[in-house]
Parts: structure tokens; sequence; C-alpha cells
């Protein structure tokens, strides 16, 4: 059965904003509620869209969720139906998948999907039963002119994340789920590197992998958090190659770098983690602690024609989880990110997409140069709506983006 493909106009005439699309809809035939956003743009320029579909009603450990799909070949102006990726069985340790976490190739038309699984609820995960950790990829098809998951045998990550990074010493973890960063510099054998941040019982961490998710490594020392408050976090890679750490607070954010001492065996030191409210013009939301994104993009700003990185970051502005706003600073020099400090202060702008009761959000750059931005909206629980931004707009016409 096809599900509804529903284009809404929103008055946002004041910022300029595209309709919006609502690619899965609580209210729809199933009966069942989405949520969390995932998304990427593949080397042929196709949009993958993920989201949970909950026959629960909650996360991972209550019951049966499901991970499902919708695909644009046309940046976002039209999408294929709605197909099951990874299906819950209800009970055992495939009761449910979600939380899902997304990468495109940067070279090959292959994706990565790492996500939650098992019966067991993230604060119940304990040794000996614990949230599951499992990943899958697919390839693209050119003569059937689809993608094609390898969901018969996902490749079960558990033990290597619990036993083999962490020796046990954490009862519970997952990944941050949305955008899997893939770095633009770092490559070491056929792929370029993924960072990729975890939210623990003891805080977050970062793992990395060189051979596009089969397997994975702490970054830093395993038995030391990055972010020892942190919640959901999410990893960028900065202009030098350096790695960022992103991670939920209530209201602001904790950021955090990691410089390399030796790139190609992974060798450094992380910074001391800042809260960003603590810091001059830093991110001060109004806001529950929720999951967003974090992005940097090359740009131009269109007042003198110099050259810049923007950094994205996406979140609720509040009051409580509503107004999700993506906030943006300009990365001129090294001394703006040259610290933790220096990189949480001096947050500029900020663009509101979101009016109403609204909470996750992710966000992609695609082929015509947009930002497909995906998030979770009100009514109705959550309906899960893209749309296709353009830095200008998000800067209010400040800066546009490099091609």
């Amino acid at each position: 059965m096809k599900r509804p493909f529903i284009l809404l106009s929103l008055a946002l005439a004041a910022i300029g904003m595209n309709a919006q699309t609502r690619l899965f809809h609580t209210g729809d035939h199933t009966g069942y509620p989405y949520r969390i956003p995932a998304i990427a743009t593949a080397v042929n320029g196709d949009v993958i869209a993920l989201s949970d579909l909950r026959p629960c009603g909650g996360d991972i450990g209550y019951g049966r969720v499901d991970i499902m799909q919708r695909i644009s070949a046309d940046n976002g102006a039209t999408r294929s139906d709605a197909v099951t990726v990874l299906q819950g069985t209800g009970s055992g340790p495939d009761t449910g998948y979600g939380d899902a976490c997304l990468v495109a190739d940067r070279e090959r038309n292959e994706l990565l999907l790492v996500c939650v699984s098992g019966d067991v609820p993230y604060w119940n995960s304990k040794i000996g039963h614990t949230q599951r950790m499992v990943c899958t990829h697919a390839t693209y098809n050119k003569k059937a002119r689809q993608w094609q998951w390898n969901t018969d045998k996902p490749i079960d990550l558990t033990q290597q994340v619990y036993e083999g990074i962490f020796n046990n010493r954490i009862n519970g973890l997952f990944m941050g789920s949305g955008r899997i960063c893939q770095s633009r510099q770092v490559k070491v054998g056929r792929y370029y590197r993924l960072y990729a941040a975890l939210c623990t019982h003891r805080g977050n961490y970062v793992i990395y992998s060189d051979d596009f998710g089969r397997t994975w490594a702490a970054l830093g020392p395993a038995d030391q958090s990055c972010a020892p408050k942190g919640d959901e976090p999410k990893c960028e890679e900065l202009p030098d190659g350096s790695v960022l750490l992103s991670s939920r607070k209530h209201g602001g954010r904790y950021f955090n770098i990691f410089r390399y001492t030796d790139v190609k065996h992974a060798k450094g030191i992380w910074g001391a983690p800042v809260d960003s409210r603590q810091v001059e013009g830093g991110i001060s939301n109004e806001g529950t602690p929720c999951n967003g994104e974090i992005m940097l993009v090359q740009a131009k700003a269109k007042a003198d024609g110099s050259r810049a990185w923007i950094a994205l970051q996406s979140i609720p502005a509040g009051p409580n989880r509503s107004n999700v706003t993506i906030y943006w600073k300009p990365l001129r020099t090294q001394a703006d990110y040259l610290t933790p400090r220096a990189f949480a202060a001096g947050w500029q702008g900020h663009c509101q997409v979101s009016t109403v009761g609204s909470a996750y959000s992710t966000m992609t750059l695609q082929r015509d140069g947009h930002i497909g931005f995906f998030y979770e909206e009100e009514p109705g629980y959550y309906q899960m709506i893209y749309r296709s931004l353009t830095l200008d707009e998000i800067t209010g016409g400040q800066w546009t983006l490099c091609r």
C-alpha cells in the first residue's frame, strides 16, 4: 500500500523558506508513530531518509520497532514509497531496530546504517544483557535502479564495541542517531575514515572506522570520556582535520575537539569539554535536552567574497522541545576553532525552522547545493518533516555555498 506523499505549504515568508514535505506520517494506515530522522546524500545524488516506525509506541527495548526508508532522486522534489529496511520481531534479541545512524560513502554508491537493537531499554542495559549495536550496508544496483540492503545478516557489533573497545566497563551505549561523519581528508585503505559519537552510561566517547563501519576503535583513550556529562552526541570534522564532538545537554551544547598527533594510527589528544552557555556568544537555547545535528559547509560571504567554513548546529530553541532552529557560525581562521572554548563562542546567527513543537533533527548537503533538513514536528506526536534550505536562507543572505 502506498503511503501518502503530501506537500504542505508553510507560511514562513519572513525567512523565505521552501514548503515542507511530510515524509513519514504519524496517523497513516499503520496506526503507529514515527520518530528519529536520519538522512544522507549518495554519490549518485540520491537523498536517503530513514525513520523509526514504532508499533510498540516507544524506544528500543519496549517492543517492536522497524526502520523505514524513502528515497529522492531529484533533490527532495519527489520521493519513493516507504519500504522497510530492518523489521523487528517483537521478541528476543531482534525485538526492534531503531535510532538509525546513516552515512553515504563519498566515492562509491555504498551506504552504511548503524542502529540500536534488542529487547532491553538503554537505562536497563547491562553486561550480560545489553542493548545491541548492529549495522548493515547497501549498494546501488544500476540495472534495477534501486538500493539493495544486505539485511539478511546484519553485522552484530555488540561484542566488538562493549568487550573489544571498552573491556566491558560500560553497561549501556548507543551511537548518536542521524548522520555519521565521514572524513574529507583522512583515508586509510579503501575508504575515508568514519567518526561516530557514543552516548554511554559513563558519558560520551568517539569511535572511528577505516573500513566503512565493519570494525571500530576508540578515538582517544577508551577509559576516559571526552564529555563525561554529555548525552546524545554527534561528530564533525573541522577544516584542519581535527574531530569535533557536539553533545546534548539542558540548554546549549557540550563541545570538545580531538587533535591528531598521528593521523594514520589515529593517535591524538582530546581537549577539555566546554559548556556553550559558559562562553561569550555561545549557544544558549531554552530547550530541554534533545538530539540535533552539527555540520560544516564551505561558503562565500556575499558582502565581500571572502571564504570561510560555516558551522551549522540544529536543536530546539525552546521552550522545551519546540521551535527547532539552526544556529550558525563562520570559521574564518583556525583561531575560531583552535580550542573547544573558541569553537563554542561567537555563534552570531540563527535560523528558526519550526514555529511549533519540534524535536530531533539532522541534515545533509544535497547535490543541488541545498541543505536537506529532516526533523520531527508536531502535531500528532511527531511528523517526520523534510525541507530543502539554502545557506543564503539559513544565514539571512550573508553567506552562499561554495560549489
